[in-house]
């Protein structure tokens, strides 16, 4: 997912940095209308140093994180941390409302927990509110192609999310526009089948991609996930929840929305 802009009237602060396994970024156009010096500078370090720590809690990689020490008998889920049983009980209810297409526990190891298909969009909103603490008005933040935005880029503008073809990974299949709100797209382009339906425990494959735009960003990631993984109703799943739309792109390389 790609996200530009065009004739903007304030020169954006951009800021971008390796985390959670993927690029974070974000855009601020309100650099010159803050009037403490260095708050926007300030500020996009603590959504960077936030996001950091919550790597840290919810890495399956990293052998001292919460996750894993779940993972190992170590630690037991209620005397883990506020975020990750708020973490847990999300997954929970993503079970449930899917009928067990999403699923916090990994196919090849049904004891093991992985949420990493709620987090990353839990922490990108999370952090986001460090943005609007500091009076911040006009951003993007894009975290490894879940985005949420604020404002707007420029007068009379609007942010312009791209949509990567799933095909081709330099090349853009849609565009959606977007003043307040959030964008994420599950699918192949940039890591593979990497998706799982719990319900059968196989990879999730009936779409190439699926985008759900909604208010908020931490179910409009865990819708896109949750409905990329149940397939062929994923698009109807979606259409119960009020506020979120969803768009997917087809093996075929069409375009199929609510």
């Amino acid at each position: 997912m790609t996200v530009g802009t065009v004739n903007t009237v304030v020169a954006p602060y951009r800021s971008a940095r390796p985390v959670m396994g993927t690029i974070a970024s974000v855009h601020v156009y309100d650099r010159d209308r803050v009037g403490e010096p260095g708050v926007v500078e300030r500020t996009v370090d603590r959504v960077f140093a936030e996001l950091e720590r919550l790597e840290a809690m919810f890495s399956t990689f990293r052998a001292d994180s919460e996750i894993s020490r779940i993972n190992r008998g170590e630690l037991q889920i209620p005397a883990s941390s506020t975020e990750v049983c708020d973490v847990l009980d999300a997954c929970r209810w993503l079970d449930q409302a899917s009928d067990g297409a999403f699923s916090a526990y990994r196919p090849d190891a049904p004891d093991q927990l992985d949420p990493s298909g709620f987090v990353k969009g839990w922490a990108a909103d999370r952090v986001s509110q460090a943005l609007r603490d500091a009076g911040l008005a006009n951003w993007c933040l894009n975290v490894g192609g879940d985005i949420i935005v604020s404002g707007a880029p420029g007068r009379d503008q609007r942010w312009k999310i791209g949509i990567v073809d799933p095909r081709d990974a330099h090349a853009v299949r849609a565009t959606i526009e977007v003043s307040h709100g959030a964008v994420a797209t599950s699918g192949t382009a940039a890591r593979g089948m990497h998706l799982w339906d719990g319900r059968t425990g196989a990879n999730a494959t009936a779409f190439a991609s699926l985008t759900v735009i909604g208010p908020n960003l931490t179910w409009t990631d865990a819708f896109a996930t949750t409905a990329f993984a149940l397939g062929e109703g994923g698009l109807e799943w979606v259409k119960q929840f009020d506020g979120y739309q969803a768009m997917a792109i087809t093996h075929e390389n069409e375009v199929v929305t609510t």
